[in-house]
Parts: structure tokens; C-alpha cells; sequence
């Protein structure tokens, strides 16, 4: 016997049929999520205040993740109305200095801030030395506080884990994934990419690395992906200016990847917004934002944001 379909069911049935396949909403008590580049600089030094190195915040609700605290992280989260206290987790690629030089800062400002809540903290290995030096490193100013102002142990609040490949992160909200990936000087498991699920969007960051295509596999049908960038000519004129051209233009060009390149890697992924950030140099004036984005546009006909520190990257367009 046919059964006929009541409205209500009827309706529920079209309205399924507009969500794609494989696709999952987000769920309803879903907090906003903003994304916020911080520092956009690669490299260590320190060569205006217009560009600071590396860091991102990934905001849900008011649970700030930070994804590497390079050099004036906690000035930019200041500057850019996000309280220090409310860091919920620290996400780490990789042990440069341009990556990692305000983690200290970014600790010991959170707890002077006000944090008082649990901190988890993921990085390659190394991290957790990294961690319990700053406690050393600070030990006379956190006992003096603690007995003094009565604040609570920052110690007792962090949390670290040295992590491998796979999903590294879950909660209700948040999903986060690392992918090994290859940056000379270091070894194999010592750098990392991170994909971030959250509220129906994905977010990676590439970290550093050179040409990589198993990158784009992993960043596959991404919203977001955030990848360094080198430009070739700019760091061979660099090298001439500083001193021991061949040697360290070919240092620095093996350790990231060409605009080429990343415009490959974004268009064998398909992602449907790509993020420049970590610029190597950023401060050539030969190299514009439109040089930028003619050498990646060559591979990625998708949309092309030439980061800046402090710029808020949409998610829904």
C-alpha cells in the first residue's frame, strides 16, 4: 500500500535536501567563531612595528586559542580587544623563536590578566622543557604573587602535550588534527600543519614547512587555509644586504615554500579561501601585495588574502 508523506515530514524531507552531502551544520548552541591574524612576519627580527612574527587567535565564544605566540602576541591580542585570560589552549608548529618567543609572555600575561581556569597547551617535543624553563625562569615573581596577592599556581593551570599526527584536540566545540611536515633544520615529528573544525568551518594552518603535497590532501575542501609564503628574488636580495648571500638565501628558501607552490597546494586541496601569512621577507618594498598575489594566483583562481597583523579573516563569504 503507498503511504502518503504528512506536510510536516514532507517538508522535513526538502529541507534535507538542501544540506550537501557529508556536510554537517552547525550544531545550534554553536559559540561564534572569529579568526584574527596577530603576526604575520617570518623570521625572528624584529624589523618595524607594522608586521611582528607569527600568531594567530582562533576565538569561540569567548575561549581564546592561540596558534604560535611569536614575538608580541600578547600586545596584538590587546590590541585587538581580547583579554589574555580568556586563553583556553596554545597551539605550537614548531620551535623557532619567531613562533614561540612570547609563549612565556603569553603565560605569564594570561595569569597576570586574571586566568584562573585550566590551560591546555600542544606542541612538538620540546614543549614541555620550553614550559617548565619559563616557570623556572619566573619561580621568585610567581611565589612572591601567589603568597603576596593570593593568586592561584600558574603551574598548577598548564597543561602540555607533546603531540604526533591525528586529532591532538576534541570538545564539544572544537576538533584539532596535526600533520607532520617537513622544515628543515628540524627532524621528522619536530613541526607541524593544524586543522581546526569548528561551527561547520575548517581552518588549517600549514605551519612551516617546504613544498609538501600531502598538505593539500589534509587541507581538503578547507574554508580557510593560512599558509607561509617565501618569495624568492626578495630573499636573495635580503641575503646580499645582511651578509652571506648563497649560503643563506639557500638556507632560507629550502626551509619554506615558494608562492607557486602554495598556490598549488591550495588549488590541489580546492579550500575555498587562502591566507597569506608569515612573510619571507615582509618587508621588501619590491613585493606588493599585488606581486603576492599574482604568484600565487598563477595556480589558485580562489580568493587571495595578503595578510596583515591584526586583520580578521571572514568565514562566511
Amino acid at each position: 500500500m503507498l503511504r502518503l508523506r504528512s506536510p510536516l515530514a514532507a517538508t522535513l524531507l526538502f529541507i534535507a535536501t538542501l544540506i550537501p552531502f557529508g556536510v554537517a551544520a552547525a550544531p545550534a548552541d554553536q559559540a561564534p567563531v572569529r579568526l584574527i591574524l596577530l603576526g604575520t612576519k617570518g623570521g625572528p627580527s624584529i624589523l618595524s612595528d607594522q608586521r611582528l612574527p607569527q600568531s594567530t587567535a582562533l576565538m569561540i565564544g569567548d575561549d581564546l586559542y592561540l596558534l604560535d605566540a611569536g614575538y608580541g602576541a600578547s600586545l596584538r591580542l590587546v590590541q585587538a580587544g581580547i583579554p589574555l585570560a580568556r586563553l583556553k589552549g596554545v597551539f605550537i608548529t614548531h620551535l623557532h623563536s619567531d613562533h614561540v618567543l612570547d609563549y612565556p609572555s603569553v603565560l605569564m600575561n594570561g595569569w597576570a590578566s586574571g586566568l584562573k581556569h585550566s590551560v591546555r597547551v600542544f606542541g612538538p617535543p620540546g614543549t614541555q622543557a620550553m614550559t617548565d624553563n619559563t616557570w623556572k625562569t619566573f619561580q621568585v615573581d610567581i611565589g612572591l604573587r601567589i603568597d603576596d596577592e593570593g593568586k592561584p599556581d600558574p603551574r598548577q593551570l598548564i597543561t602540555v602535550k607533546e603531540i604526533g599526527e591525528g586529532v591532538v584536540y576534541r570538545d564539544k566545540q572544537l576538533t584539532v588534527s596535526a600533520l607532520r611536515v617537513p622544515h628543515p633544520p628540524f627532524k621528522d615529528g619536530q613541526a607541524f600543519a593544524y586543522k581546526f573544525e569548528t561551527g561547520g568551518k575548517t581552518i588549517v594552518l600549514s605551519g612551516d614547512l617546504n613544498y609538501f603535497p600531502p598538505l593539500a590532501e589534509f587541507a581538503k575542501g578547507a574554508d580557510v587555509l593560512i599558509n607561509e609564503v617565501v618569495h624568492v628574488e626578495a630573499v636573495e636580495r635580503l641575503a646580499k644586504r645582511i651578509g652571506n648571500g648563497s649560503t643563506l638565501a639557500k638556507a632560507i628558501i629550502s626551509h619554506h615554500v615558494t608562492a607557486g607552490n602554495v598556490g598549488r597546494i591550495a588549488r590541489d586541496a580546492g579550500v575555498k579561501k587562502l591566507v597569506l601569512s608569515h612573510f619571507v621577507p615582509a618587508d621588501d618594498p619590491l613585493v606588493t601585495d599585488d606581486v603576492w598575489r599574482q604568484a600565487v594566483g598563477d595556480q589558485y583562481q580562489g580568493p587571495i588574502v595578503v595578510g596583515r597583523d591584526g586583520m580578521e579573516i571572514k568565514l562566511d563569504d
